[in-house]
């Protein structure tokens, strides 16, 4: 047998090798834990980022399609849609006496090839005319706008009043893009129309008469008299319905002032 100091030094040896091995088992546990956590920690680091970027780029993509709203590829008529409402600015609009006016004379207009269709049309013809002088008369202008006020989006004709103005273009809303196209005379709802002062010529050798049916025959004269009373009305609703706010003495405008003090 051995000496009772052996037996202690055995023991004690024991006992440190067995706190070893529970020390070495638990580190490598808790690395294993740590590094789970680590990687857990990294995958929600990198989501994160992920999430960051994705938003970003609908941040742009939302940014430039309020900056640029129509491809100049694509023709704004196929991407409007008819809105609900009239938008916002749609001012001067016409009453439902002016409406039927406004369809007759374009009908007129269409039959005497007098007039521009659609978004990029009409917006190259306004950029052709000259631009608004000081000394211009109020019946010298280069045509007339009719704008429809229910479309969407409607960044598409919002530039259209600034534009018409600079030009000396007078301009009316009416409420409806489907029944514009129809007095336009086309198989699609159009939002914008321009109507000249008169038509294209007759080409040589022929006769107006004889370039239309019996019953599309429009007089020219009878045209430019309905186009120069639209004119009229256009400038007149212009007074009376923007020029307050241009002025800033609209009713809505004074009382907004008023309540604000």
């Amino acid at each position: 047998m051995g000496s009772s100091k052996d037996v202690e030094k055995k023991s004690k040896k024991e006992k440190k090798e067995a706190g070893l091995k529970k020390e070495k088992k638990r580190s490598e546990t808790d690395g294993i834990s740590k590094e789970k956590k680590d990687k857990k920690k990294e995958k929600a680091k990198q989501e994160k980022i992920a999430k960051l970027v994705d938003d970003q780029i609908l941040n742009e993509a939302a940014t430039a399609a309020v900056a640029e709203p129509v491809d100049a590829t694509v023709d704004p008529e196929d991407i409007i849609t008819k809105a609900e409402n009239l938008v916002p600015f749609a001012i001067p609009l016409a009453d439902d006496k002016i409406h039927k006016k406004i369809y007759k004379a374009i009908k007129k207009g269409a039959k005497l090839k007098a007039i521009h269709r659609g978004v990029k049309e009409c917006e190259k013809a306004i950029k052709k005319s000259p631009l608004k002088k000081a000394s211009s008369s109020s019946t010298d202008v280069p045509g007339l706008v009719i704008i429809a006020g229910d479309i969407s989006p409607m960044d598409v004709i919002m530039h259209f009043p600034m534009l018409c103005e600079e030009h000396g273009v007078p301009y009316l809303y009416v409420k409806s893009r489907a029944d514009l196209g129809v007095a336009a005379c086309t198989k699609r709802a159009t939002s914008v129309v321009m109507l000249k002062s008169e038509g294209k010529k007759p080409a040589a050798g022929k006769k107006a008469d004889e370039e239309m049916d019996e019953d599309k025959k429009v007089s020219p004269e009878e045209y430019l008299e309905a186009w120069k009373e639209l004119v009229k009305t256009a400038q007149k609703q212009w007074t009376a319905q923007v020029e307050p706010w241009v002025k800033g003495v609209h009713p809505i405008q004074i009382a907004a002032a008023t309540a604000g003090r």
